[in-house]
C-alpha cells in the first residue's frame, strides 16, 4: 500500500537504493542505437552546487528518456584530481598538523594526497546520489587511475613524437603565491583602484627627458628599451637615439613600435620584454635583450641594484618610487581604474614571467576541431555558441601544459647531465633510448613537473572507454550523443575534448552540445558567499526532496534564459509533485490500471476517449521536447 503522506525522506532513498540494487543504471545491450553520456567531471575537493545541480538533472532527463525508450543507455561517472586546489587543500592540511610539504618531500606528499582522497574524495559522488543521478556508478572514474594515467602518458608521447609538445622558453601567467604556470583561462581580470606613475628618463647627451607612464614601476629594473610610434610628431625626431634608465642607470634605445598608442600615457612606452606579453612581442620583433627581474616566489632576484635584491615586488615599488622621489625623476602619480589579473585559485596578482614549460600546439590542433563544427558534425545548443567557440578557437595560442606542482600527472620527459631530453612511457622505456642515443648506459632525471589538469580531462570521453584499448565501451559509445556543460568551460574543456578527439581519434567526440545557463538568485543575480545569496541544493533537498528541486530547475532551464531560482519556486513544485502523488494514490484505491492490450476502438465513454488521447497527444509533445532540447 502507498504511503498515506508523500515523504521524500524514505521514499526517494527506498526508491534509489531499489534502482541501485538492482543494477537498473547499466546499459542494457540492445539493437537499438546507443544514447551515452560522459558527465563534466566535478573537482575531487568539490561539494554539490546550484550549477552542479541543473547541470545533473539535465543530463539525468536524457539518460532517462533513452533508457526508457530501450536505447543502449550509459552514463559514464566520475571526479577530476584538480591538481592546484586538490594540492592547496592538503598542504594547508599538512601545515594545521605543522607539516611543512618540502620537507615531508614529494612521494611522501602524493601518498597523503591519496590518503585524503580516499577518505573525503568521494563526497561529491555521494551527493549527485542524494539528487538522484541514474550513472552507471560500477564505472565511475577519476583521472589518476592507473588506466586513465597511461592513457596521458601515451597521449603526450605520441604528440611529442609528432612535434605538437615540445618545449620552449615563453612569457607565461606566473603564480608567485602557487609559485606555478597557470592558463590564460585560469587568469581573472579584475578592476581595482590603482596608480599611474609618471616618470622621467633622460635622454644622453641632451638636457631633456622623455616621460613613461606606467602602473608598475618596479619592472622597470627590466626594461631594455622605450618604444614611441613612428607616426607620433613628438618623438619622431628621438628614435634611435639612447635613453637613461632611472636607478639601474642602464643605456637602452628609443625605438618605433606600430603598437605604441599616441593616446594612452605620456605616448612612450617603457619596454620590458621579460615581464609583459605586449613588450615580449616588441622585444622579439625587436631583437631586444630580456632581463627578467623576479624570483618565482615575487621577490627580486640578483639582477637588480644591491639594495633591491630579495624584497617582494609592491615592497620593490615602494622603495623606488621614494628613490624617484627623491631624485626628482617623477613627473606625478595619477589615481586610475584599471584592470589587473589575479589567480582564479589563490587570489594572488598574476605576473608576467620567462620561465622554460612544455607546450602543445594548440593552433594545429583545432584545426579539425574547427572543421567538425563548421560542418555541422558536432551541433551548439542554443547555435550562437558556437560563435564563442569559433573566437576563441581561431585566435587559439599555443597551450602552456606544464604546471610546477606534485600532485598530478607526472611530465613522462628525462634528462641527461648534458640537458638531452627523452621522453618516454617509462623510465625502462627512457634509458633504453638514451643507451641508443650515447652508446652507453647514462644517469637521468625525471622532470619535475605534472601536466595541466585540463590535458587529462580533455581525453575523458574516450579515456573512460578503455581507449588506448579497443574496447566493446568505445567501440559502441563513442562518439558520445551529447555534452551537458555550462557555457564558462566551453574553452576550458569542450575545446580541448574537440581538439584530442578529432586529433586522437580522428571523430568528434560528441555530436551535440547542450549548452544550459547560469543558475542566479530570484532577482536574477549571480550566486555568491560575498553577497550571501547562495541557495545550497544539499538544504533544498533535506527540506523538499530531490524530485522537487530537479522539476524546479528543469522547468525554468529555457535555452539562452539564466534560471532565477527562489525556494518559493521549489516549493511550488513540491506541492505538485504531491498531487501526482495522490493521484497515483487515488488511481490505486479505485484499482486502475492502463492495459497494454487497450483496444481504443472499443472504447465507448467519450471522457476515456479524451483522456486516451490527451495522454497519446503529450507523450508525442514531449518526445519531441527531449529531442530538441
Amino acid at each position: 500500500m502507498q504511503n498515506p503522506n508523500y515523504d521524500h525522506h524514505t521514499i526517494e532513498k527506498e526508491i534509489y537504493d531499489y534502482w541501485e540494487k538492482n543494477k537498473f543504471f547499466k546499459p542494457n545491450k540492445s539493437k537499438k542505437k546507443y544514447f551515452s553520456i560522459v558527465i563534466p567531471p566535478p573537482n575531487v575537493t568539490g561539494s554539490l552546487h546550484m550549477g552542479h545541480a541543473l547541470n545533473n538533472s539535465l543530463q539525468d532527463l536524457l539518460v532517462r528518456f533513452h533508457r526508457m525508450n530501450e536505447y543502449e543507455t550509459l552514463w559514464q561517472p566520475g571526479t577530476d584530481h584538480a591538481g592546484i586546489a586538490t594540492q592547496a587543500i592538503v598542504e594547508k592540511k599538512l601545515s594545521e598538523k605543522g607539516i611543512n610539504k618540502n620537507k615531508l618531500g614529494r612521494d611522501n606528499f602524493i601518498k597523503e594526497v591519496w590518503k585524503w582522497k580516499k577518505e573525503s574524495g568521494d563526497q561529491i559522488l555521494n551527493q549527485l546520489k542524494k539528487l538522484g543521478c541514474s550513472c552507471d556508478w560500477s564505472r565511475n572514474r577519476f583521472t589518476m587511475d592507473k588506466d586513465l594515467s597511461e592513457a596521458v602518458t601515451k597521449t603526450f608521447v605520441l604528440l611529442y613524437k609528432k612535434k605538437i609538445i615540445y618545449k620552449d622558453t615563453k612569457l607565461v601567467n606566473w603564480d608567485t603565491k602557487l609559485e606555478t604556470a597557470i592558463s590564460d583561462l585560469e587568469v581573472e581580470q579584475k578592476e581595482v583602484q590603482s596608480n599611474l606613475y609618471y616618470i622621467k628618463y633622460k635622454i644622453i647627451g641632451e638636457d631633456s627627458f622623455i616621460t613613461i607612464a606606467t602602473t608598475r614601476p618596479e619592472t622597470m629594473l627590466g626594461d631594455t628599451a622605450v618604444a614611441v610610434n613612428p607616426k607620433d610628431e613628438r618623438y619622431r625626431s628621438y628614435v634611435g637615439k639612447e635613453i637613461k634608465v632611472p636607478i639601474i642607470e642602464r643605456k637602452v634605445k628609443i625605438i618605433a613600435d606600430k603598437f605604441v598608442s599616441m593616446e594612452q600615457g605620456s605616448g612612450a612606452l617603457k619596454v620590458t620584454p621579460a615581464h609583459d606579453f605586449n613588450d615580449f612581442e616588441i622585444g622579439k620583433r625587436h631583437k631586444l635583450k630580456s632581463i627578467s627581474i623576479f624570483e618565482k616566489n615575487g621577490k627580486l632576484n640578483n639582477t637588480v641594484p644591491k639594495e633591491l635584491i630579495g624584497l617582494d615586488r609592491f615592497v620593490a615599488r615602494d622603495v623606488i618610487i621614494k628613490t624617484l622621489k627623491e631624485n626628482n625623476l617623477l613627473e606625478k602619480i595619477e589615481n586610475i581604474k584599471n584592470t589587473v589579473p589575479f589567480g582564479d585559485r589563490s587570489n594572488s596578482i598574476i605576473e608576467p614571467l620567462l620561465t622554460e614549460q612544455w607546450f602543445a600546439d594548440a593552433k594545429f590542433l583545432a584545426k579539425k576541431a574547427i572543421h567538425v563544427v563548421k560542418k555541422k558534425k558536432t551541433i551548439f545548443f542554443p547555435h550562437n555558441w558556437s560563435k564563442t567557440y569559433f573566437q576563441w578557437m581561431f585566435n587559439i595560442q599555443p597551450w602552456c601544459i606544464s604546471r610546477q606542482l606534485w600532485w598530478g600527472h607526472r611530465i613522462p620527459a628525462w634528462y641527461s647531465k648534458d640537458k638531452k631530453i627523452f621522453v618516454a612511457e617509462n623510465e625502462q622505456e627512457a634509458n633504453k633510448i638514451a643507451k641508443k642515443y650515447y652508446k652507453k648506459n647514462v644517469e637521468l632525471k625525471r622532470d619535475e613537473d605534472v601536466l595541466d589538469t585540463w590535458f587529462s580531462s580533455a581525453l575523458w570521453p574516450f579515456a573512460t572507454l578503455g581507449w588506448p584499448k579497443k574496447t566493446y565501451e568505445l567501440k559502441r559509445f563513442y562518439p558520445t550523443s551529447v555534452l551537458v556543460t555550462g557555457f564558462d568551460i566551453i574553452f576550458f574543456w569542450v575545446a580541448r575534448m574537440m581538439m584530442m578527439g578529432t586529433h586522437l581519434i580522428q571523430k568528434e567526440p560528441f555530436s551535440k552540445v547542450y549548452v544550459h545557463a547560469l543558475v542566479r538568485d530570484e532577482k536574477g543575480q549571480k550566486m555568491s558567499k560575498s553577497k550571501g545569496n547562495v541557495i545550497d541544493p544539499l538544504d533544498i533537498i533535506k527540506k523538499y526532496g530531490a524530485d522537487a528541486l530537479r522539476f524546479t530547475l528543469i522547468s525554468m532551464a529555457a535555452p539562452g534564459r539564466d534560471v532565477k531560482l527562489s525556494e518559493d519556486r521549489v516549493k511550488g513544485y513540491r506541492n505538485f509533485l504531491n498531487k501526482i502523488w495522490n493521484a497515483n494514490k487515488f488511481s490505486k484505491i479505485n484499482n486502475c490500471k492502463l492495459s497494454k492490450k487497450l483496444n481504443i476502438k472499443k472504447t465507448k465513454l467519450d471522457v476515456n476517449k479524451w483522456i486516451f488521447f490527451e495522454l497519446v497527444k503529450t507523450n508525442f509533445e514531449a518526445k519531441k521536447a527531449y529531442i530538441k532540447f
